[in-house]
């Protein structure tokens, strides 16, 4: 066991040595990668530290072997870090586990002015005080977070309304936008495996069965040239890690949401164009109005409101469509 793993890309290793060494120094014992390969595999070495501590530059945004690493951070639910260490394009799919921490900022203020940030959060931490240490987070630059903050808090709010609601985080008590239907709904018992399970498909229910990789996104959110352009870009990542599965004895699978796939049952009824999924271990319907489904795309719609910003509320209107893998 040892304190920290360090969550670098291949084109960051000088930084991730100076840091590694700083915090050895500092009495702080650190697995970092290729030097401790041979102690275990990333997810091994993640699980047996208290701490990761992510290098946040441009190539680590690209790199698929540092989103892996922090998937298994959050997971094993280990005390993430940010040490931003370069400038960075909002990736969604990084920033989208990130948005609840602050970062120490070595790109905007510098190395040791950021290290010593860094030193004090770990300092609180090792007294376990995870209250404290939550009041302590903080940017080695307070406005560049805040305004970062502020914006990826819109882009996530709405990014989130058609893809989180998918992975049933929303609640059925949560109180329904006048003149908007809730998507949730209760089954009213809870059923391990529900009466669906098995049954037999119809027609339609037929052109449902396969694997569907998501294709295109589109809100009513009114956006910046900038805000747009980071949309897309973000959509894009998206579009490479969501996958739905449907099975022909009803069961289903869904990739790309979660550090883990989620599982449960779903069945269709043509006549109200509703997908209805209900997930494993839970006594809840879940709702998804269709507006296009043929062989090879679906396409649903969710409408709800939006907290935007802190203090700021729009209905917004999302659509997503889904094509079948052949």
């Amino acid at each position: 066991m040892k304190d920290i793993f360090v969550i670098c890309s291949k084109e960051d290793k000088n930084i991730s040595k100076k840091l590694v060494s700083k915090l050895e120094a500092a009495g702080y014992s650190c697995y970092a990668l290729p030097r401790d390969s041979s102690a275990g595999s990333p997810e091994e070495l993640i699980r047996k530290s208290k701490i990761a501590v992510l290098v946040l530059s441009p190539s680590a945004e690209k790199s698929k072997d540092v989103f892996s690493q922090l998937e298994t951070a959050a997971e094993n639910n280990s005390f993430i870090i940010p040490f931003k260490a370069g400038k960075i394009e909002n990736n969604l799919g990084m920033i989208y586990m990130l948005t609840e921490l602050d970062w120490v900022d070595a790109y905007g203020d510098g190395f040791d002015e950021a290290f010593e940030v860094l030193l004090e959060i770990l300092e609180e931490t090792g007294e376990r005080k995870p209250a404290k240490v939550k009041s302590k987070l903080k940017s080695a630059s307070g406005k560049d977070s805040d305004a970062s903050k502020k914006y990826l808090y819109g882009i996530i709010g709405i990014l989130t309304l058609a893809l989180i609601y998918f992975v049933f985080l929303r609640t059925p008590e949560k109180p329904e936008t006048p003149g908007l239907k809730s998507n949730t709904t209760a089954t009213g018992k809870k059923n391990t495996i529900p009466d669906i399970a098995g049954k037999e498909l119809s027609k339609e229910e037929t052109k449902i069965v396969g694997y569907w990789r998501m294709a295109d996104y589109e809100d009513s959110r009114k956006m910046t040239p900038e805000e747009k352009k980071l949309t897309e870009q973000n959509i894009e990542i998206m579009k490479s890690k969501v996958l739905l599965t449907f099975n022909k004895d009803r069961s289903f699978i869904r990739e790309g949401f979660t550090p883990q796939p989620q599982k449960g049952y779903w069945e269709y009824d043509a006549d109200k164009k509703k997908i209805y999924l209900i997930p494993e271990g839970t006594d809840k319907k879940e709702e998804i109005n269709i507006i296009n489904l043929t062989e090879n795309e679906m396409t649903f719609v969710v409408t709800e409101s939006v907290e935007i910003n802190p203090g700021n509320t729009e209905i917004v209107t999302t659509k997503l469509t889904f094509r079948k893998q052949q």
